[in-house]
């Protein structure tokens, strides 16, 4: 997907926001199967935004620090996913039956 205006790249910042709300909930709900899903997506999302990014520098002269942003919310998101997985995984090993 060549990014080619501010648009595209508008579309993807509005798109790390809805995930980090994604993501926020699913960390809420606690629920393992939700926040996996939400990793992946956020996963996806980070590709589209790595690969933005470059073509944005590669002298499309349109501003990447959208870009940058949403890398910023996406990384952060992504390493509260995988801190809740760890955080419910070790509440459920402790679990007695």
């Amino acid at each position: 997907m060549p990014i080619q205006n501010d648009h595209e790249i508008q579309q993807l910042y509005d798109l790390s926001q809805k995930l980090e709300q994604a993501a926020n909930q699913a960390k809420n709900n606690a629920d393992t199967e939700e926040i996996q899903q939400v990793q992946q997506q956020l996963r996806e999302v980070q590709d589209k935004i790595q690969d933005a990014r470059g073509k944005a520098l590669n002298g499309s002269g349109t501003s990447t620090e959208p870009l940058f942003d949403a890398q910023l919310r996406v990384e952060e998101c992504q390493h509260q996913m995988e801190r809740a997985l760890v955080n419910l995984n070790a509440q459920q090993d402790n679990v007695q039956p």
